[in-house]
């Protein structure tokens, strides 16, 4: 029993068996609908029914047309498959054109990167040979010239490096090292000090005092002024005293 209800279910499931349902339903709409809405004893309905129907309707037409879908269905697909070949290849070929572009500009910018690396190495050996000439001259004042000059013109040249890098000193500059600098021309002075008493520390610029909540802000301050002197920003005057360079100047004015 199992066995045939089996196979009953695998004939109803099979593709054809539902194509000619639906087209038994398509072409006997008319009988089925008499049938049902017609008034009367049942003799009469059924011959309402018959005279929409016949045996071509019924069996024939509604068996062709599930054996002609199913047929037709997978050359139906590959149909639309064949069709949509074209444009799904197309569709890949842009992708594959965008990974390329991609993948090359990545490899652009890795061999500029490393170009870039190339020669900041080659400036630091280049710097540090210089430095060690430098170190040679027996004249402790000429010394002293040579290195404070040396160091002018590498401050000078780092600033117009990062200024011709395009890039907004807004930007580069973190909140605490603005602070400092744009306070430091309040009073016209350009003078950063830093004041130690009993009690703590602090650094003064135009007259406000900066780091008086605690050691960790003192120390953020004290943070951003080696920044700002490492950016040329800001030179040393003495032990506690500093002094806006004119880069310097040149930025505060430009906030």
């Amino acid at each position: 029993m199992n066995d045939i209800l089996d196979a009953m279910s695998a004939r109803i499931k099979a593709p054809w068996f539902g194509y000619a349902v639906l087209a038994f339903i398509a072409i006997n709409w008319r009988g089925m609908f008499l049938l049902a809405t017609t008034e009367g004893a049942p003799l009469v309905r059924l011959a309402a029914f018959d005279a929409a129907t016949s045996p071509w309707t019924l069996f024939v037409w509604p068996l062709a047309a599930g054996v002609v879908a199913t047929a037709a269905t997978p050359w139906t697909r590959f149909l639309f498959a064949w069709l949509a070949k074209k444009p799904f290849e197309h569709i890949d070929d842009l992708q594959i054109e965008s990974e390329h572009r991609r993948t090359v500009r990545k490899t652009e910018l890795e061999q500029s990167r490393s170009a870039l690396l190339a020669t900041q190495e080659a400036e630091i050996i280049e710097r540090a040979m210089r430095d060690v000439e430098v170190q040679k001259i027996s004249d402790a004042e000429v010394k002293e010239r040579a290195e404070a000059q040396l160091e002018a013109l590498r401050q000078k040249r780092d600033f117009e490096s990062r200024r011709d890098e395009g890039e907004l000193w807004s930007d580069r500059l973190s909140s605490t090292e603005l602070d400092l600098l744009k306070q430091a021309t309040k009073d016209g002075s350009g003078s950063i000090m830093r004041v130690e008493y009993i009690g703590g520390r602090r650094l003064q610029a135009g007259g406000v005092a900066f780091g008086m909540k605690g050691t960790r802000e003192f120390l953020r301050y004290e943070s951003a002024l080696e920044s700002l002197l490492k950016w040329g920003l800001v030179k040393q005057l003495g032990e506690l005293t500093y002094e806006l360079t004119h880069e310097g100047w040149i930025v505060a004015e430009s906030l």
